[in-house]
């Protein structure tokens, strides 16, 4: 089996099925906030291929790639998406709070930083009960700034916790970019080190660098030492929805997102690895009509009725 050829098709389901789920906000099927993670693909498949299945994951507000990458079922997704009965949260999360039990994927918070405690939680109770598995979780540059994280890896360190904490830095917090939000003395590395974590950057835009070094990292939470794993990478679109204005942008220009596209040089090292041009056409079309199926069958689901309004909800 080509592996970077299954991780291409990983990569290229998010971007097609983000790119179709865009044109259905557009025509207002989806009556909700939605935050696309095209773009940062290569985050997503090349962290969740370095995890056996017991391991959990949790993300933040942009979350369908996670929740894809670790095996979740698309159909379900667009369906929650649509509110319908069928979704993952059985219709009442919505795009920012998807949960998945059956692949690990133990849920996404749109509150900035919110879900990073939860993570600490869930790799405690794995270390509490002496299991082999980790617990990973991804956030953004912006929540890597809320104090609730630097609460986590005093916790992390502390106890020695199989977490792994995924950056996600895109460069900006909605609109806001790195320089207008952080001092000039301000130094990720020395920020997480100094809790004693290990601190590993790589190439959010590059598959394999990512791959490469989750996997290092997540061999060293297994026994017991928490790490961060900063991924450089672009957002392609809005903060949320498709919509976005071009002139705040700087080093993510238009030009150096398609330069640095990490389906792009996914594609290409799949060609230089002696997969074909039509074995790829023909698994990128295959892909596609998966996505149009999902759709079709999501905008055909019922909604939940009217009597489960109060099940399967919280409230403390």
């Amino acid at each position: 089996m080509n592996t970077l050829f299954e991780a291409y098709k990983k990569m290229f389901l998010i971007r097609t099925a983000e790119e179709e789920l865009v044109a259905l906000y557009l025509k207002e099927k989806i009556m909700s906030f939605v935050h696309f993670y095209i773009g940062q693909e290569a985050v997503a498949v090349g962290v969740c291929d370095a995890l056996k299945k017991e391991d959990k994951v949790l993300g933040n507000h942009r979350s369908h790639g996670h929740y894809l990458a670790k095996g979740g079922d698309l159909k379900k997704m667009i369906c929650e998406l649509l509110g319908k009965e069928n979704g993952s949260s059985r219709g009442k999360g919505g795009s920012m709070h998807m949960m998945d039990r059956s692949v690990n994927f133990m849920g996404s918070t749109p509150i900035l930083g919110s879900v990073v405690p939860l993570a600490c939680g869930t790799a405690f109770e794995q270390k509490y009960n002496n299991k082999p598995d980790v617990t990973v979780v991804f956030l953004g540059d912006g929540a890597f700034e809320e104090g609730i994280v630097y609460e986590t890896f005093n916790l992390a360190a502390l106890f020695k916790l199989p977490l792994i904490l995924v950056v996600e830095n895109n460069l900006f917090s909605t609109n806001s970019k790195l320089k207008d939000r952080r001092s000039d003395a301000h130094h990720v590395q020395g920020i997480v080190t100094g809790f004693g974590i290990q601190y590993v950057k790589a190439d959010g835009n590059d598959y394999e660098d990512v791959l490469g070094k989750a996997k290092k990292l997540i061999a060293g939470a297994r026994m017991g030492h928490p790490a961060v794993l900063e991924c450089m990478t672009y957002r392609h679109m809005a903060h949320s929805g498709p919509i976005f204005e071009e002139e705040y942008r700087e080093e993510d220009t238009a030009e150096n997102r398609l330069k640095k596209d990490s389906i792009k040089k996914m594609r290409q090292a799949v060609l230089h690895g002696g997969v074909s041009e039509q074995e790829i056409v023909s698994a990128e079309d295959g892909i596609k009509k998966t996505v149009q199926d999902s759709i079709d069958f999501a905008l055909n689901a019922s909604y939940p009725p009217k009597e489960s309004l109060y099940t399967d909800l919280y409230a403390p």
